[in-house]
């Protein structure tokens, strides 16, 4: 192979892999969009995170709304973020080896009546009066998971879209369900070295599996330093693009001025 070659084929490649959905057209509506993180949550106030308080203070503020999904061992859609409970239980169990009775037994963020609250709940509780952004956890189930994410969304009437940082996730969701609009998360490589290897964080700080979902917008720390993928996205191919998580009014007018989602907390856009 000559070096002519090899210097065409490799850029290539790199297009192929990071290309994002072609059509940016049905995007153009949720361009400056601003969902609370988690919901409007504040601890001050005893609101927690991922919690029905937070999700309808949200609502009521007028708010789309970004939340966190994950199986439990009985098959139930569980809103919530991390792998574990330590964070917001001092529970070391994980939340996929936990029932849902088991999870809303404890009590999060030191609040006595803040539960884990269910995909249902949620849903009705919104009733599709704001736009709900929703992350789907990467667990030991992900087909199961996906499909009973679609179900409940298939019958909702409000608006919402997906995003997941695994990409076979967000692939299921372009091969099953094309129609709802699906994003793919992405940090810095130094947030996938824990979980993969140092060639695994490359792809996936990369975007280098967008060929596998072709997602419609990317969402990407907002807050990380020296971080490629973002950039190359925005201005190699115009993504839509979501920033998370904004914390504060310098980085909110940098969105704005960008034209972005906005994934807030502590501040009111």
């Amino acid at each position: 192979m000559t070096p002519w070659l090899v210097l065409f084929l490799v850029p290539a490649l790199l297009l192929f892999l990071t290309h994002p959905r072609a059509d940016r057209r049905r995007m153009h509506p949720w361009r400056e969009t601003w969902f609370a993180h988690r919901g409007l949550h504040d601890a001050e106030r005893g609101v927690v995170e991922n919690t029905l308080p937070a999700f309808e203070a949200a609502r009521d503020a007028g708010f789309g709304m970004e939340l966190d999904v994950q199986r439990t061992r009985d098959g139930r859609l569980a809103v919530f973020h991390d792998d574990d409970l330590q964070r917001m239980a001092g529970d070391p169990r994980r939340v996929a080896r936990c029932t849902l009775e088991e999870l809303q037994a404890l009590p999060l963020g030191g609040v006595a009546d803040a539960r884990v609250p269910e995909l249902e709940d949620v849903l009705r509780a919104v009733d599709g009066r704001v736009p709900l952004l929703i992350e789907l956890k990467n667990g030991p189930d992900n087909r199961r998971l996906c499909a009973q994410v679609l179900a409940l969304l298939e019958d909702y009437r409000g608006a919402f879209l997906v995003e997941s940082f695994n990409p076979l996730i967000v692939g299921w969701f372009r091969v099953h369900a094309p129609h709802v609009i699906r994003g793919q998360l992405v940090g810095p490589m130094r947030d996938y070295v824990a979980q993969v290897n140092q060639i695994g964080a490359f792809f996936m700080a990369g975007l280098l599996g967008n060929f596998v979902g072709r997602p419609d917008f990317v969402a990407y720390d907002v807050n990380a330093l020296r971080f490629f993928s973002p950039h190359a996205q925005r201005f190699l191919y115009h993504t839509p693009m979501a920033a998370w998580t904004v914390q504060d009014d310098v980085t909110a007018a940098l969105v704005k001025r960008r034209r972005e989602i906005g994934i807030f907390e502590r501040i009111r856009p």
